[in-house]
């Protein structure tokens, strides 16, 4: 039980939010924490859509809304940006399409401060719109979709250590230790620091008691885009690294690369077999998944093409990955230039 409650700062970077953005912020300030313990910094990617004017709307009735300019449009930029400016014992980064439960915050800042772990959270309920935003959802919230995820299973029942997590709350400390967040990665900058997190030694906890909403695309071609960036941006989190966060990731470019293989062995020598073995073998897991995950026949074909789409967007993503960040395997340097660590430490009096 609470019987202080410590300044938690809440980083949302955004661009062009405007379908979710306000019951974004209305989640925030219906948390059972006290709003004056809680700071907003807002770092908006230039956003063209009338986002900003929605943030703005709500800094009226809510002081403790601050918002910053991100002209590189990017989120781990953003982020630093804010973190330099933050004030917070606690630090919770959540995104401008995603809702936290009522008891987020407290539960979290609850564990931390009991079970002494460095960053807490839970799992997230993978919500769209549409059928096509429906079979996507589900894709994303399945095993042979994204591996085992815990984090994207909301049916998770089991709390524990987890190596990555979405909208953790973090100890402030964190990243005076190890830094803001890298911002060569446009992608999978949060999965790179929490792998950061780990290789110290320190322990990310997962509750799968809090659920929080994250809205997804309900598009094939903006699913294709964000798998692609996430398979690209994996190859570089590793290289950042030095070592592969999990056999999980490699899974669709090793398919994706033995297909590719097949196929060309088969064109050259006449002997397809291989090539048909491996498609047939995929076909068959995507129907059989197609069908368990299915609440309705109708989503059946919508959530085989989602399957489809992932899978082969993260695993040409990782190959191109590999050639685009060939010459980088020896670059480790962590690049937050727009982490201002010295005002960061000064503004919580850390040393």
């Amino acid at each position: 039980m609470i019987t202080k409650y410590p300044i938690v700062t809440i980083i949302l970077p955004v661009k062009n939010e405007r379908q979710y953005i306000t019951s974004t912020l209305n989640s925030i300030f219906n948390q059972n924490y006290p709003e004056n313990k809680i700071e907003l910094l807002i770092a908006d990617g230039c956003s063209t859509d009338g986002t900003t004017e929605i943030i703005k709307n709500f800094q009226k009735d809510h002081l403790n809304i601050k918002l910053f300019e991100n002209f590189g449009e990017i989120v781990s930029e953003g982020f630093n940006i804010a973190l330099s400016k933050s004030i917070g014992e606690y630090i919770l980064r959540i995104d401008g399409h995603s809702e936290i439960p009522p008891n987020y915050l407290k539960n979290c800042i609850e564990l931390i401060i009991k079970e002494k772990f460095d960053i807490v959270g839970g799992c997230i309920e993978t919500l769209s719109s549409g059928i096509v935003g429906n079979a996507i959802s589900i894709t994303q919230s399945s095993l042979f979709g994204v591996g085992g995820v815990k984090f994207r299973n909301s049916q998770q029942s089991k709390a524990g250590f987890v190596d990555t997590l979405a909208f953790g709350v973090h100890k402030r400390e964190l990243f005076s230790e190890l830094g803001g967040y890298d911002e060569e990665m446009i992608f999978n900058q949060d999965d790179e620091f929490n792998f950061r997190v780990t290789q110290t030694g320190k322990k990310i906890w997962m509750d799968p008691a809090l659920k929080t909403k994250y809205f997804a695309r309900s598009s094939y071609k903006k699913l294709f885009k964000q798998y692609f960036n996430y398979g690209l941006y994996k190859v570089r989190g590793f290289q950042k690294r030095g070592r592969i966060f999990s056999i999980r990731h490699l899974i669709p470019a090793l398919f994706i690369g033995s297909l590719l293989s097949f196929y060309l062995i088969g064109y050259l020598y006449d002997q397809f077999l291989p090539f048909i073995i491996l498609l047939i073998t995929y076909l068959i897991f995507n129907i059989i998944n197609s069908i368990v995950q299915s609440t309705s026949y109708l989503l059946i074909p919508f959530i085989f093409i989602s399957f489809c789409v992932l899978h082969i967007s993260y695993g040409t993503g990782f190959i191109w990955g590999l050639l685009k960040f060939s010459h980088k395997w020896s670059d480790k340097e962590l690049k937050d230039y727009h982490f201002n660590k010295k005002y960061f430490m000064n503004n919580n009096n850390l040393k």
